[in-house]
């Protein structure tokens, strides 16, 4: 028991290691060199490599499965092929950004043997449990929660035992000039199943996104002209709303959040308003927002809603580091403008500069809002005209 317990430790810690590394300073490592600071602030750091995460994830399956002899996965991956307008995207996506993203793809582990371990203890029928699990599937996506209908669907396909995937696309005749994104799936008793995403590619606008213009992925699109990722207005998170506990989970995965936040807290008509703007590295990206939240005058803590309809305004936002503008959202009535720009280079956030505009319903907000950013001063620079803000952080 305690070597499975040191076993479990030590792989956790080889994990935790390579996330709280960056890869600049790793490559230095094996080289001898001392770390440039000056040069890391300056010019930013390579970006966490999507190969060395699935490279410490076998690593640390390998370890669990010596400690405990169940594997999380199988150290196989997935036989991943896609076609040519999506080999297109990535090719052109790894030349203008630098990043890979047929890594993942190519890298994917099976997880069939614990898939098989699941379906034989339960003896389940598994195509009439598929069936089921597609149906339920189905009711969350009709009732609007998109994401356990995701996650209901994946598990189907999980437990069907995956053998390949083909990524494809198709015409979507509803919206002309988009392409439809799929994937074929083979298991191993020989069936294959059809599953179309609802992600359209945008072969004019060259952006993907959802069905009507909805958001693409669990909220979020991408638009390929300037490489950066953005969402829509009807999100799921807007049902989240916003807590501080949202951003001190962010701080305790350096990993894939390095970002800091300003929050800019102001009553009017009765309610508790909050604009708050992040900047730095999410993942692969560097960006930026800029969220609208609300709560009745009388509430405490540190809840808030995300903006109503009726409470949203006019906004945008752009991000730079330095001179190079990174991305620009163009003023949008919105509750939630955002944008993170894919690259292979990741900034440190206090060297980016976000410029975000909002719109005040009236001469009372502006007040009222100025009065919020004075107390900023010297860290928020802000400009008036009109009824228009102009925020510089």
């Amino acid at each position: 028991m305690k070597k499975r317990i040191i076993a479990i430790l030590l792989s956790l810690v080889t994990l935790f290691s390579i996330a709280v590394t960056p890869v600049g300073a790793a490559t230095a490592q094996e080289n001898s060199k001392k770390v440039d600071i000056v040069d890391v602030w300056q010019n930013g750091y390579a970006m966490p490599d999507i190969g060395d995460i699935l490279e410490a994830l076998f690593e640390v399956n390998k370890i669990m499965y010596e400690a405990t002899g169940l594997p999380i996965f199988s150290n196989e991956v997935i036989v991943v092929t896609v076609d040519s307008t999506l080999q297109g995207v990535v090719d052109a996506m790894l030349e203008e950004t630098g990043v890979d993203f047929s890594k993942i793809y190519k890298n994917l582990p099976q997880s069939n043997q614990l898939a098989e371990i699941v379906t034989s203890t339960l003896q389940l029928d598994i195509p009439a449990t598929q069936e089921m699990l597609t149906d339920l599937s189905r009711d969350y996506f009709a009732q609007g929660n998109i994401v356990m209908g995701a996650v209901i669907r994946i598990v189907e396909l999980w437990m069907g035992i995956v053998d390949s995937v083909e990524l494809t696309t198709k015409p979507y005749p509803e919206e002309p000039g988009c392409e439809e994104i799929g994937f074929i799936v083979t298991y191993r008793d020989g069936r294959t199943e059809s599953v179309y995403s609802g992600i359209l590619y945008n072969t004019v606008s060259n952006e993907f996104v959802g069905k009507n213009g909805e958001p693409a992925l669990l909220g979020y699109s991408l638009d390929l002209n300037q490489n950066y990722v953005y969402t829509g207005i009807n999100v799921w998170q807007r049902s989240m709303g916003f807590n501080i506990f949202y951003d001190i989970f962010c701080y305790l995965t350096p990993f894939f959040f390095h970002y800091t936040t300003q929050r800019i807290k102001f009553v009017y008509e009765g309610q508790d308003w909050m604009f708050q703007i992040w900047k730095g590295r999410y993942a692969i990206a560097n960006g930026g927002e800029l969220g609208i939240y609300t709560r009745d005058e009388s509430k405490n803590g540190s809840f808030y809603d995300c903006a109503s309809d009726e409470d949203m305004l006019v906004m945008s936002i752009a991000v730079y580091h330095g001179d190079e503008l990174l991305f620009e959202r163009e003023p949008m009535l919105h509750w939630w403008v955002t944008g993170f720009a894919i690259s292979d280079t990741a900034y440190l956030p206090w060297t980016l500069t976000v410029v975000a505009t909002i719109e005040m319903k009236d001469e009372e907000m502006l007040s009222v809002v100025k009065e919020a950013l004075d107390k900023k001063k010297g860290i928020i620079d802000y400009e008036v005209e009109g009824l228009e803000v102009t925020l510089t952080w």
